[in-house]
C-alpha cells in the first residue's frame, strides 16, 4: 500500500474499554492496520463478532456515534477557520420515527425495535450537538430518507 492521499477516518469502538478510536490516515501504517479498521467499522454487534487486533476487540464505530460529525470538522479545522467550512450530511435513519404495534414483540423483534429508536435520536442528536458545537460551520445539506429503510429479522440477508 502507497502512502495514503486523502483524509481518512474511519471510527471504531473497542470493545473491552468502550472508548472511541479512530483510524486516520496518520495513524494508519499500513495496510494491515487499515483493513483491521474496516474490519471493525463493519462488525455490527449482534450479527458478527468484534475484529481481534492489537490486543483489544473492536465493533463498529457506531456503538459510540451515530452520527460523529465531530472527527470531521475537527479535521478541517486543522488547516482552515471554521467560518471556511460546508458540511453535507447523509443520514443513515428516516427523517420520521415509525409508529408501530408492538404489543405482541418477542425478544428479537423488540431489539430490533430498540436498534431503530436508538439509531433514530442518535442520529439527529450527533447532528444537532454539532450545530450547537460548530456555530460558524455551514451545514448545507441534510439528507435524510423519506420513506422507512427496509429491515427484517435478518437485516444482512440480501434475499
Amino acid at each position: 500500500m502507497t502512502k495514503i492521499q486523502r483524509s481518512v477516518n474511519v471510527g471504531i469502538t473497542d470493545a473491552l474499554t468502550g472508548k472511541f478510536d479512530e483510524f486516520t490516515e496518520s495513524n494508519i501504517l499500513s495496510s494491515d492496520n487499515l483493513i483491521t479498521a474496516m474490519y471493525g467499522s463493519f462488525a455490527n454487534p449482534g450479527f458478527f463478532p468484534p475484529e481481534d487486533a492489537q490486543g483489544t476487540k473492536y465493533f463498529d464505530g457506531s456503538v459510540t456515534w451515530d452520527l460523529d460529525i465531530f472527527s470531521v470538522v475537527n479535521k478541517c479545522l486543522e488547516s482552515h477557520k471554521e467560518s471556511d467550512i460546508v458540511v453535507d450530511v447523509i443520514m443513515t435513519s428516516s427523517n420520521k420515527l415509525k409508529e408501530v404495534e408492538a404489543e405482541n414483540y418477542g425478544s428479537m423483534s423488540m431489539m430490533f425495535r430498540y436498534r431503530a429508536i436508538s439509531s433514530y435520536y442518535g442520529s439527529m442528536d450527533g447532528l444537532v450537538r454539532a450545530q450547537f458545537a460548530y456555530p460558524n460551520v455551514t451545514f448545507r445539506y441534510v439528507v435524510q430518507p423519506t420513506k422507512d429503510i427496509p429491515s427484517s429479522l435478518w437485516p444482512y440477508n440480501a434475499g
